[in-house]
């Protein structure tokens, strides 16, 4: 088991990557909105929704169940007789093959999905789409960089189950160099032979991202596949007792039945990530599109920057503390909470009580904040007052995402194939309720995309009380003790009563009619506000 300092090392440079990456596409979006309109941008995020439909499909219920079952190797090795290889070497050669060959499932599943969604996209695409500039070729490219990123999966969960944390920040971080680079010149280059605006740039650079992944994901892993002597291809695993079941040879039962419950949930997470997009892409014109879009990216980037990754090494973390039992185990007397447990719970309530105090100005300060100073960055061409309140509403979800993240995170770790399969079909009326809101938000009551925005928060908090409830019943299946520990959590997570207070307080504030004449017609902040923002900011920090 890697140690705390490594899972924290291997957290920070997972930020590291998110930082950068996202620093990267941002600068270059805010260059290559110099040469595109609201409907470019539109069909451009129609197909990255293509791409990462496919892939999220293609590879993200194997990844976890992965991350969950790092050692799938059941049976105590023997040593190789004929290469006289050490138990330890053994084990390592074929813990490294197995996720190897699991991975080539996922390139498979790629490959069908990619051209099913592809297809149907054409098929569908209104002629605004498929008549713009360069759109069949874009298209094309788009394809071909999703096949590129389907194919580096075998190097990629290599690199998880070695922690080489360091070589996929590096891989990473490059291919988001290149992205940004081939995209920005590809429009420049465009632009000086006079070509029509287009979506090429924005194809161009993902080509260019995928190849680059590739390339650096495999270097380091072909270094270890030597050193540890398994293949990059799909080799059969030696099975040395009945124990260790196996599809032909090939692929890890266990595993497999693991990602394949895990598979349905990933249907329902992809709708609620991606959902407001895909009902946009429905019932809003491709300008709102774009303009969805640009205030998302926005609004969602402290969640790209900080939660998701925190979020993907806290399943690692819980993965390695907290195994669960297999389905179908007995039950066994309950004892007090062992000390992995106990270390994974405080764990959760420490990631929480981070989350809770990011929470405080997020729904108290930014929402007035965040809105005037992206119209500042992003120019009056783009910015209106839908995006205005769509950034505010924002700043209200982002904690929901958060702490439904780390919720769900914990019990993918520790719920049985039977709770899975519960938690589906709870997951499955959350999502019905979601789309049944966020159709009401759009045209029942014309909210627009900070409706929608809505609706995912009401789906999100539904998420978050199922799962509370579910540690709850998990915690008092497992130790005797489970009020005790349940109550030292929550008051871990929660923030300083003190805390709470102010950030009430300066929410009544600043909602008050009072203030609301301190805002201008521009949607600019007067020096009154301005001040008691500052007081405001002051006065919560100095209560955490």
């Amino acid at each position: 088991m890697p140690a705390p300092e490594q899972t924290a090392s291997g957290t920070l440079l997972l930020i590291f990557i998110q930082v950068s990456s996202r620093a990267l596409t941002f600068a270059g979006n805010q260059f290559l909105l110099r040469f595109l309109s609201p409907s470019l941008l539109g069909i451009a995020v129609q197909l990255e929704l293509v791409s990462v439909t496919t892939l999220y499909f293609a590879r993200e219920s194997l990844r976890v169940a992965l991350q969950r079952r790092t050692s799938p190797t059941t049976a105590t090795p023997i040593t190789d007789p004929v290469k006289k290889v050490p138990p330890s070497k053994v084990a390592q050669e074929k813990d490294s093959q197995t996720v190897v060959n699991l991975s080539y499932l996922a390139v498979l599943l790629g490959l069908g999905i990619s051209t099913f969604f592809g297809f149907s996209y054409l098929q569908s695409a209104p002629q605004e789409v498929t008549g713009s500039p360069y759109f069949n070729t874009s298209f094309r490219i788009y394809a071909f960089a999703t096949l590129v990123e389907l194919l580096a999966e075998p190097a990629f969960v290599v690199i998880q189950q070695k922690a080489l944390y360091r070589e996929r920040a590096r891989a990473e971080t490059v291919a988001a160099v290149a992205r940004c680079l081939a995209a920005c010149s590809a429009a420049v280059v465009g632009n000086r032979r006079g070509l029509a605006a287009s979506i090429l740039p924005f194809a161009v650079g993902q080509a260019a991202y995928a190849l680059v992944l590739l390339t650096l994901y495999l270097l380091p892993v072909i270094h270890v596949s030597s050193n540890e002597n398994f293949n990059l291809v799909p080799r059969k695993v030696a099975v040395s007792t009945s124990q260790e079941a196996y599809h032909a040879n090939l692929f890890h039962a266990g595993i497999l039945s693991l990602a394949a419950t895990m598979y349905m949930q990933s249907i329902f997470k992809l709708l609620l990530t991606q959902g407001d997009a895909l009902i946009l892409s429905f019932l809003s014109s491709l300008a709102d599109q774009g303009a969805f879009a640009l205030a998302s990216n926005y609004g969602g980037l402290l969640a790209r920057l900080v939660f998701q990754p925190v979020e993907e090494s806290s399943r690692n973390t819980f993965g390695r503390l907290l195994s669960a039992p297999p389905s179908g185990t007995a039950s066994r007397e309950r004892t007090i909470a062992s000390k992995d447990q106990r270390q994974a719970l405080k764990y959760l309530a420490n990631t929480l009580h981070f989350y809770m105090l990011m929470a405080l100005p997020l729904v108290s300060i930014a929402p007035y904040v965040v809105p005037v100073v992206v119209g500042h960055v992003i120019g009056v061409d783009w910015y209106t007052a839908s995006t205005s309140s769509l950034l505010s509403t924002y700043c209200y979800y982002i904690p929901l995402m958060a702490v439904n993240g780390i919720l769900d995170a914990f019990v993918t770790s520790v719920a049985t194939t039977s709770q899975l399969r519960v938690q589906s079909l709870w997951m499955l009326l959350f999502t019905g309720i979601y789309g049944a809101g966020a159709w009401a938000m759009l045209k029942k009551f014309q909210l627009g995309a900070a409706g929608l925005v809505g609706a995912s928060m009401l789906n999100m908090s539904l998420r978050i009380v199922w799962s509370g409830r579910f540690i709850k019943s998990w915690l008092r299946g497992e130790a005797s003790d489970a009020a005790a520990v349940q109550k030292e959590t929550i008051r871990e997570a929660l923030p300083a009563t003190s805390s709470l207070a102010v950030t009430g307080l300066l929410v009544l504030a600043l909602r008050m009619n009072v203030l609301s004449d301190l805002e201008d017609d521009r949607g600019e902040l007067n020096r009154q506000l301005l001040g008691f923002l500052v007081a405001g900011t002051v006065l919560l920090g100095s209560t955490m």
